[in-house]
């Protein structure tokens, strides 16, 4: 095994089962991606004041900050595991921490790398799923959406170690004006856009918190669980 198998001796695969109090050890992986705070505006201007832009994935009043959207992503997580055979779960739900966690907190483990991390994560997992909203910080996710198709050489036809269906990017957008089953994303980003060109991984779009849920579900029966190894 390489360094991206395990973590101090132990597969990372075990690690993400263990750290997570739902889903059952032989369970495939799903690794949801996405942003995990709202662009809040007070960030930008010091004046301050300024309303959190709308997003599917705000949470809902409660004790969470309203632009920790990590909690809303680790809801979906749960309630995806729930829903299907498989058990879906988020980065920094896993007993495993950045390195810059470890200097941050004075950890005595050694860590990951964000991007090694997320690489391993994805590498233990049957499926992987991309999410983007207007107005969520995307850069993290949007490094992983590079970065992993590559380590797996999508690029590559002939070569390629995962199949690119078990990689979905769901976008944010609104139905169209004409009333037909498609949708106007609102989220954009060149680089994004042209996933499907470059590695051939698809696209799915949602309008709200539930309708994530939806697709996330389809996604996994579709895909994820008849290509698990």
């Amino acid at each position: 095994m390489d360094t991206l198998d395990v973590y101090r001796g132990d597969p990372i695969r075990e690690r993400i089962h263990e750290s997570l109090p739902y889903g059952d050890p032989s369970d495939p992986l799903v690794f949801l991606m996405g942003p995990y705070r709202l662009l809040d505006p007070d960030y930008l201007y010091d004046e301050g004041g300024y309303s959190l832009p709308p997003d599917p994935l705000a949470p809902d009043g409660g004790d969470v900050e309203p632009d920790l959207i990590e909690s809303t992503l680790r809801t979906v997580a749960e309630r995806v595991s729930a829903e299907t055979g498989a058990t879906a779960f988020i980065a920094s739900d896993v007993d495993i921490p950045t390195r810059t966690e470890v200097e941050r907190d004075g950890l005595s483990d050694p860590g990951l790398s964000v991007i090694d991390q997320s690489v391993a994560f994805a590498k233990a997992s049957a499926g992987n799923a991309f999410v983007f909203t207007k107005a969520g910080l995307t850069t993290g996710v949007g490094a992983e959406t590079g970065a992993i198709p590559e380590y797996f050489r999508l690029r590559d036809e002939t070569g390629r170690s995962r199949d690119p269906r078990t990689f979905k990017i769901f976008s944010e957008a609104e139905p169209s004006e004409d009333d037909s089953r498609t949708y106007d994303p609102t989220f954009s980003s060149a680089s994004i856009n042209e996933m499907d060109d470059a590695y051939d991984i698809r696209f799915g779009y949602f309008t709200s918190r539930e309708h994530l849920v939806e697709t996330l579900i389809a996604f996994v029966e579709s895909y994820v669980e008849p290509l698990a190894d």
